[in-house]
């Protein structure tokens, strides 16, 4: 069995898997139901105060999402509102002009890929964090072609990739029109992720 077929039916197996998961998230909507309608019931009662019970609620719910990432747990898949191939382009960025400049920092990056991209089985993603995009162990993408920093899928490229405006993002320029980067971009701890306000 050659790499390409056998990685084929481990998406499908873990897609089956995803899937079927999706039962025991109707039974906790159920249990969340019953939670909310109780506590309906005690708010209305004067036995319990809103603004006190959201405020530990969210503490609770952050603390909770932690946990539940750090256990690798977590599955993320981009529900995207149309197909990639049909993405009009609302702007245009001369990346080969700035690509020294900025290394490649969008394929950096970190995003969950859609169910399209999963089921075109073209684009890479993290055995081990579906269906996150998988990066090689310099941090890049797996389809970066370092030599010439060039998209080896780049026509069925994900709807992020797609969609990705680094105009303003601060991650990755301090002045986009000046052409300066963000001078940490070189860094291994680089934020690949939105930093937190």
């Amino acid at each position: 069995m050659n790499d390409d077929i056998a990685r084929d039916e481990l998406i499908q197996g873990l897609l089956y898997a995803h899937n079927r998961s999706n039962l025991n998230t109707i039974e906790a909507h159920r249990a969340r139901a019953d939670v909310l309608a109780l506590l309906e019931v005690l708010i209305d009662r004067g036995l319990v105060d809103r603004a006190e019970f959201e405020e530990r609620r969210n503490a609770i719910d952050q603390t909770l999402k932690q946990e539940f990432v750090d256990k690798g747990m977590s599955v993320a898949i981009h529900e995207q509102e149309i197909s990639k191939y049909k993405h009009q382009d609302t702007f245009t960025i001369d990346c080969e002009s700035r690509v020294d400049l900025c290394k490649a920092a969008c394929c950096r990056l970190t995003f969950a890929l859609s169910k399209e991209d999963v089921e075109e089985s073209i684009v890479n993603w993290d055995l081990g964090r579906p269906y996150i995009i998988a990066h090689s162990d310099d941090g890049y993408c797996t389809h970066l072609s370092n030599g010439i920093k060039s998209c080896g899928v780049y026509e069925n490229r994900p709807l992020a990739c797609r969609k990705f405006d680094c105009r303003q993002d601060k991650r990755i320029w301090d002045d986009f029109d000046k052409k300066i980067p963000n001078p940490r971009i070189g860094e291994t701890n680089w934020p690949q992720v939105p930093e937190k306000s």
